[in-house]
């Protein structure tokens, strides 16, 4: 059985948008009878709109958060369950599923969300069923249709500023290496094209018809129009990893960090290295900021350039 550490602290932060989040996590629950406690509050203009707080045994994992930042939409899920609920920007509860309804709780399940301004997609796998999936239901909660990807394992869902586009990886891990796609499908659920990658980041550039995708070890271009990958690159230093990836402009700003796993706590970052790619994946420029910290972080565009935004602090990249 699984164990939540005891911690009373803020785990999970997204304050640059208009909508943003803070989670904490307290209790050291450690045996049966013993509870946690979560407690998420939902921010605008980083004010307080509403707090949600649920008790969990002490087995049984935080929902994960998918927010709109610009609409408030939020979806919680419990994976364990494989249960998901839905809230307005004022905290109503809209609706609820459970998408596992006649299996047992299962650690090794996934349940994605990415939450648009009409519509909400869901990434499902559970090690119980052959294929993943991808559901499309309104905000209201019909569902629209339920799409099977290539392999048994989900990773991440994403769905494009537009609606038009959903990205969707799977993956299957066999003796002789890992099988892994991420399917890009259609608003209608029709897939289009298939990039090799299972990717934990994606950033759409709308305007260039363009999303960058990203992986611990690699990014990738994808044309949205042709579905076909333009360009990729790989991480440079192998104690590192990407950590983030935003568009500026015509080009794409890739964050490669060093992990330190220090043996009394959990791991986190520093020393970051920034990339500046063409559209082709051509390298274009870089830059090192040595000698810093951090647990979290973001790459925001702003007027002036790429503002690199670590735990409390701000760095303006170079132009």
């Amino acid at each position: 059985m699984r164990t939540i550490i005891a911690t009373i602290a803020i785990i999970a932060t997204s304050a640059f948008s208009q909508y943003s989040y803070q989670t904490m996590l307290t209790g050291n629950a450690q045996r049966a009878g013993q509870t946690n406690v979560f407690r998420l509050s939902v921010l605008k203009e980083n004010q307080p709109v509403y707090t949600i707080e649920r008790t969990l045994p002490f087995d049984v994992p935080a929902p994960l958060i998918s927010l709109n930042e610009q609409s408030g939409m939020l979806v919680l899920r419990y994976v364990f369950d494989g249960f998901a609920e839905v809230y307005s920007s004022s905290g109503n509860k809209l609706w609820e599923n459970r998408f596992f309804k006649d299996e047992e709780p299962n650690y090794e399940r996934t349940v994605g969300a990415a939450v648009g301004a009409t519509t909400i997609v869901f990434l499902l796998s559970d090690t119980k069923r052959e294929h993943a999936v991808v559901q499309k239901f309104s905000l209201d909660g019909a569902l629209q249709w339920t799409v099977q990807l290539p392999h048994q394992y989900a990773y991440d869902i994403a769905l494009s500023p537009d609606e038009r586009t959903i990205l969707a990886g799977s993956y299957l891990a066999l003796e002789d290496g890992v099988r892994q796609s991420t399917a890009i499908l259609s608003s209608d659920g029709k897939i289009e094209g298939n990039v090799n990658i299972i990717f934990r980041k994606a950033a759409f550039a709308h305007a260039q018809r363009l999303v960058a995708l990203m992986s611990e070890r690699e990014a990738v271009i994808v044309s949205t129009d042709t579905k076909k990958e333009t360009g990729r690159v790989s991480r440079q230093r192998n104690e590192a990893i990407f950590t983030d990836l935003c568009w500026k402009g015509n080009e794409l700003v890739v964050q490669e960090s060093e992990v330190v796993t220090p043996a009394d706590s959990r791991y986190y970052y520093a020393n970051p290295t920034f990339t500046w790619y063409s559209q082709d994946m051509m390298k274009q420029k870089e830059q090192h900021v040595d000698g810093i910290t951090f647990r979290q972080s973001r790459l925001v565009p702003v007027s002036t350039g790429v503002e690199f935004r670590y735990d409390q602090n701000v760095i303006l990249l170079k132009q």
